[in-house]
């Protein structure tokens, strides 16, 4: 996602690459390393609270 997002900044529009960026945004928050990530760091917060 992130090479296709580079080469698409190079020759599209602002409006079109931040579309494209928050596409790719909402794609990787549903998958399931970012699922697990966000339990990881969770579980880290709550061990110095």
């Amino acid at each position: 996602m992130a090479k296709r997002l580079l080469r698409e900044a190079q020759t599209s529009r602002i409006e079109t690459v931040l579309e494209l960026s928050a596409a790719f945004q909402a794609l990787a928050h549903a998958t399931r390393d970012h699922h697990a990530l966000v339990r990881a760091a969770v579980g880290r917060l709550g061990k110095n609270v």
